[in-house]
């Protein structure tokens, strides 16, 4: 190293003209320090460039990360807020509709106090008047009379059949229970409802479970509750022949479901949670008393009813009952 510096202090401190008459083993010899020394100086030049670059690339690639782990938090964030948004909105919907069910269940357990009330009263003096007509029918001479007496009776039963469903709808009443098919009981009322629409023209599709399914309860009040169903369906279904009934039943892990679908003209979606709410009828000549009676008698079972409408696609009405075989 000491001999390639003494050549280049050499070579640096003779003059050009005195370096071309240098010997071409003096110029050589003056020459090879110097290009070292170039070498080496690119050489240190590159590597310090590399490492530059080497550090400037470290340096973007920290601050890419950074502004993915940036972003990767902002939309952690974004989803966190989303999420406990729907579900404030979800809990506040909730709320209200638990408030919603405990005011209408107040109003309803005092409506059945005022109903159970009015039902005794009536009960009696409609069984007189019943039983008086039938006499007198029996006994009249005059055939106008008899007509009279007969349309009293006729009326009578009818304000006897609306004593029972306000009676039903109270709860009043006591009977044995017995285990029972549920398939039987909805023949028994689809063919109750048949009966009470003659003309009308209806397709009855059944999807009943392969299996029996049994429940415990009362054979004339699961039957009245069947019966107000079904028979609500073929009312939304007048006057749009052909209609279509659709029956389905299937066991769940709490017991047994069924499903009375109709083929009518739906229920709006104000109107929908105020159907099984008593006295309300979208018909003029309705009572509003069929809904409310099946809930108060499924209820009564350990069960609950339901519907799910959209207006111009029908209705359909679900009961879920504990199954006991």
């Amino acid at each position: 190293m000491k001999r390639f510096l003494a050549a280049f202090l050499l070579l640096a401190s003779t003059p050009p003209l005195a370096y071309a008459s240098l010997s071409t083993a003096t110029r050589r010899a003056a020459l090879t320090p110097e290009l070292a020394m170039a070498t080496v100086s690119g050489a240190l030049t590159l590597l310090l460039a590399w490492r530059l670059l080497r550090r400037l690339e470290g340096l973007q690639a920290e601050l890419e990360a950074e502004r993915q782990h940036k972003s990767r938090f902002e939309a952690h964030s974004r989803e966190m807020y989303e999420a406990l948004e729907r579900k404030l909105e979800e809990r506040t919907a909730e709320m209200a509709r638990q408030r919603d069910i405990l005011v209408r269940t107040e109003k309803l357990a005092a409506l059945s106090r005022l109903v159970a009330g009015v039902a005794h009263g009536l009960n009696n003096p409609l069984m007189a008047i019943m039983g008086e007509a039938v006499i007198l029918r029996q006994r009249a001479a005059q055939p106008e009379l008899a007509h009279g007496l007969e349309l009293i009776e006729q009326q009578a039963r009818r304000c006897a059949a609306l004593v029972r469903d306000l009676a039903a709808f109270a709860g009043v009443e006591q009977r044995k229970v017995q285990p029972l098919d549920v398939h039987a009981l909805l023949e028994s009322a689809l063919a109750q409802a048949a009966l009470a629409a003659p003309a009308q023209e209806v397709q009855v599709l059944r999807y009943y479970w392969p299996e029996p399914l049994v429940v415990t309860g009362n054979m004339e009040q699961l039957q009245q509750a069947l019966l107000n169903v079904i028979g609500n369906a073929y009312q939304a279904m007048a006057g749009r022949a052909p209609g279509r009934l659709t029956l389905r039943s299937r066991r769940t892990e709490a017991g047994l479901r069924l499903e009375v679908a109709d083929s009518g003209p739906g229920i709006e979606p104000a109107a929908l949670p105020y159907i099984f709410d008593p006295f309300y009828s979208r018909r003029a000549s309705g009572q509003g008393l069929g809904l409310s009676v099946a809930l108060g008698l499924v209820q009564g079972h350990g069960g609950r009813i339901w519907a799910e409408s959209e207006a111009g696609q029908g209705t359909t009405v679900f009961i879920e009952l504990p199954c006991t075989g």
